[in-house]
């Protein structure tokens, strides 16, 4: 049974709307290649905006005589920064971090995740998805406002 004009204009103009993405592969056999290119994005941001704008964060509250450590892909089969805030008057041992990593099992290209811990309590501060919103004003907001939320949580 053929079908009728009105659907088959329909289907070519769906099939000319959407064709171009599928022939590019977006949820494809180029996925591994896509998530690569994403993680080496992520180095890229955290190398040139994340960590120089943590460690800038940092030396201002050292320079109030708290502390503070980076650490690099710890535990994680992605790129991940870890940013340790090490508070004067609060144990060593506690924790009280800023964490940005890259999700492996997420839909498409990748996402990074940005958390905050402190006492063991995780709390979700973003996510994203497209690399280009990690601008520097972003990523020293979200550091700042994860500080206030560690400084509130350890002075209770």
């Amino acid at each position: 049974m053929p079908i009728n004009e009105h659907a088959r204009i329909r289907l070519a103009i769906i099939q000319r709307k959407y064709g171009a993405r599928l022939s590019q592969g977006t949820r494809g056999a180029d996925l591994p290649d896509r998530r690569e290119r994403f993680n080496a994005d992520f180095r890229r941001i955290l190398a040139d905006i994340i960590v120089p704008t943590f460690e800038a964060i940092g030396d201002e509250l050292a320079a109030s005589g708290h502390a503070y450590r980076l650490e690099h892909d710890v535990g994680e089969q992605t790129p991940s920064l870890e940013f340790h805030i090490l508070l004067r008057g609060v144990p060593v041992d506690a924790s009280n971090l800023i964490r940005l990593f890259s999700r492996a099992d997420a839909e498409g290209d990748g996402e990074v995740i940005a958390e905050v811990n402190v006492g063991q309590t995780l709390t979700e501060l973003t996510r994203f998805r497209a690399l280009s919103r990690i601008t520097q004003d972003v990523a020293e907001q979200m550091c700042v406002d994860a500080i206030e939320h560690i400084f509130a949580c350890n002075a209770r």
